[in-house]
């Protein structure tokens, strides 16, 4: 059988990675070691912080008998996170070179010019502004390397039914899709002997270089798609254009080929997609590769066992929606502890969970991942899709 692993952040909890609450803690809150510099960045995260927090509360005002009242953002309850953080500055950013397109986002840096008070610089509002979007490029290479350093973790555990799923006699395939920067996937397979296909070519010196091609040509029952990039993805200058390889030493700024020639580095941070506008990142260059091998597998496979998933993704949430509707034998296998609270984050797949529970095309599992062995779950995972259908034809 052909199977899709999807999975989120939260598989990554047992071996102590933090979750966004955490990484937007570390990134807001001052360390000793700042110099001027970086005090400025972190200050400039706060001030946008504070407005963002405050207006996700203002977000849906309506008339009511004391005047009015707000629902707030309603699927962002959790609060602003170092993605939304991010996601302003790199706006902030653009805007600047004159890639915004947005017709907001001058109001919203003219009051974050206001806010910010000493923190800008310069004698005019158009010299504060000028100042304010070079900052906000600077605060986004901040939040990267916050993360990227955060997210440099070893495995510790919590994947004992990946590898009994990889190693199962009847998986023709396995293909883990993952929305995780971390690299415990790839620990884990190769500390336990198993090969996987990751879409990177052989060893080149210091790197492995993107092959999408491997997909058809390399042979191995386990496949690896990292949706959002990882800590150990940068982009390097080479035959004259900028091409994405998987470092395998620690420093992109000393990599070499195998013939020992320097390998020139763009930005020194890693290739991973931070932010709310991965949307228009996923139409160029690896991203657009693994987002096409991500839309095959949804036509070539009836089942998906999924955990650690937030359902934050717009993009990846109307795929799921669509594949799930196509066929009424495509089925989520939901490992999730608290699997009704998490209808809640997305109005997309909020709209057809009860009518995918009823149909049998959503499974909900009060577990996560990390506490279930395939026994736990082999009945879901094997059932044929006929059987499926018939034990849950559409009403």
């Amino acid at each position: 059988m052909r199977l899709i692993l999807f999975v989120g952040a939260g598989v990554s909890k047992p071996s102590g990675l933090p979750l966004a609450a955490e990484l937007t803690k570390r990134i807001l809150e001052p360390s000793h070691a700042d110099d001027e510099a970086r005090e400025r960045e972190r200050n400039l995260l706060n001030v946008i912080y504070e407005y963002d927090t405050h207006d996700i509360k203002r977000v849906g005002i309506y008339p009511d008998a004391d005047g009015f009242k707000a629902s707030g953002s309603i699927y962002r309850a959790g609060g602003s996170t170092y993605e939304d953080l991010f996601f302003l500055c790199q706006q902030i950013s653009l805007w600047n070179i004159g890639l915004s397109d947005n017709s907001l986002t001058t109001p919203f840096m003219e009051c974050i010019e206001r806010k910010a008070g000493s923190l800008l610089r310069g004698p005019t509002v158009d010299a504060r502004l000028c100042d304010l979007a070079s900052l906000g490029r600077k605060a986004c290479s901040f939040i990267e390397s916050v993360v990227a350093e955060e997210l440099d973790r070893a495995y510790s555990r919590g994947f004992d039914l990946l590898f009994e799923l990889a190693t199962a006699p009847e998986m023709e395939q396995l293909n883990i899709v993952t929305l995780n920067h971390d690299t415990l996937v790839e620990q884990f397979l190769s500390s336990n002997d198993v090969s996987f296909i990751d879409g990177f070519g052989e060893r080149d010196g210091d790197v492995r270089w993107h092959d999408d091609s491997v997909y058809e040509t390399a042979h191995s029952r386990v496949r690896l798609f990292k949706l959002h990039g990882s800590v150990d993805w940068y982009s390097f200058q080479y035959a004259g254009r900028a091409r994405t390889a998987t470092l395998l030493g620690r420093d992109p700024a000393t990599a070499q080929d195998r013939a020992g020639k320097r390998l020139t580095a763009g930005p020194l941070t890693p290739s991973f997609l931070s932010g709310i506008n991965k949307a228009l990142a996923y139409q160029r260059g690896i991203f657009a590769d693994i987002h096409f091998r991500f839309g095959e597998l949804l036509r070539q496979c009836d089942r998906i066992v999924m955990s650690g998933y937030g359902w934050g993704d717009t993009v990846i949430n109307f795929q799921l929606d669509t594949w799930l509707d196509r066929s009424r034998r495509n089925t989520i296998v939901l490992l999730h502890q608290g699997s009704q609270q998490l209808r809640d984050a997305s109005l997309i797949m909020a709209s057809g969970y009860d009518a995918w529970v009823r149909a049998g095309q959503l499974i909900p599992i009060e577990h996560w991942l990390s506490d279930l062995s395939l026994t736990d779950v082999r009945d879901h995972v094997y059932a044929s899709p006929d059987l499926r259908y018939a034990r849950n034809p559409l009403r």
